[in-house]
């Protein structure tokens, strides 16, 4: 069986993996870490396979998840590790969590990062993963099988990063709401990854908290919230400019 464990806010890590497993087998449990943490998620099966998606926060896994996935553990089974990440690039978010899985009781086969739209500028890599995305993740699927049936595990200290990580950074931008449009149904309170915004009054979010993931955005029913300001325009420019060639991903076998 494959355990596919994700945390995938505006819901593209979970596209990527969700692709990766229909490629390796049908019998798959999701364990979605991403609104709330989950206890004890013991994977104990002999011939089981982790599957562990998360996305690329400034060059590292968000801490928010990195902390959830304590409650994932394993006692030797095989692990795929994968990022997911806006076409800038994934720094040391990938070597961080086959370090993580590793710590976890797992034995990593493979490990990838992948490209998927950029959450806060969605222009960048829009409408990834997309066909192409898809083929190169059927051709990962393939070599993580064949790694698997001759019991080759990655070395991790092949992976692309460095160690000690870079420095975790928090964004200076947060989504605003449209209040003309906002009408208090709280989905976005509900689903606040972070518990970043009031339940009561859910036209308040708490920057101190809120970790830029965009699932507020995602999941609004009404299109309330929204990036904006001249900061939001002038770095959506550059970023934009800086990071509109197309990369591929890359993988560790």
């Amino acid at each position: 069986m494959i355990h596919s464990i994700v945390f995938s806010p505006t819901g593209t890590s979970g596209k990527v993996a969700d692709i990766l497993v229909r490629h390796l087998d049908s019998d798959c449990t999701v364990h979605d870490i991403t609104v709330r943490a989950q206890r004890d998620i013991v994977i104990e099966g002999a011939d089981d396979i982790a599957v562990f998606a998360v996305p690329v926060y400034a060059g590292r896994i968000p801490a928010l998840a990195a902390g959830r996935l304590q409650a994932v553990s394993g006692s030797g089974q095989k692990a795929v590790a994968i990022v997911v990440y806006g076409n800038r690039d994934y720094d040391d978010a990938l070597a961080e969590l086959c370090d993580i899985v590793a710590g976890r009781g797992f034995r990593l086969v493979a490990a990838g990062a992948f490209i998927a739209r950029h959450c806060i500028f969605p222009k960048v890599a829009a409408g990834r993963p997309d066909a192409s995305d898809e083929e190169r993740i059927a051709e990962f699927a393939s070599l993580i099988r064949q790694n698997s049936d001759s019991g080759r595990m990655l070395d991790i200290a092949s992976v692309k990063g460095n160690r000690p990580y870079k420095e975790a950074k928090s964004v200076p931008l947060h989504p605003e709401v449209d209040k003309a449009k906002c009408h208090g149904c709280g989905a976005c309170a509900a689903q606040c990854p972070a518990g970043a915004i009031d339940a009561a009054s859910p036209q308040k979010t708490d920057a101190s908290r809120c970790i830029t993931c965009c699932r507020c955005i995602y999941i609004c029913p009404h299109q309330a919230r929204h990036f904006g300001g001249m900061l939001y325009k002038l770095a959506g420019w550059k970023f934009t400019k800086d990071n509109s060639r197309r990369l591929e991903p890359e993988w560790f076998i």
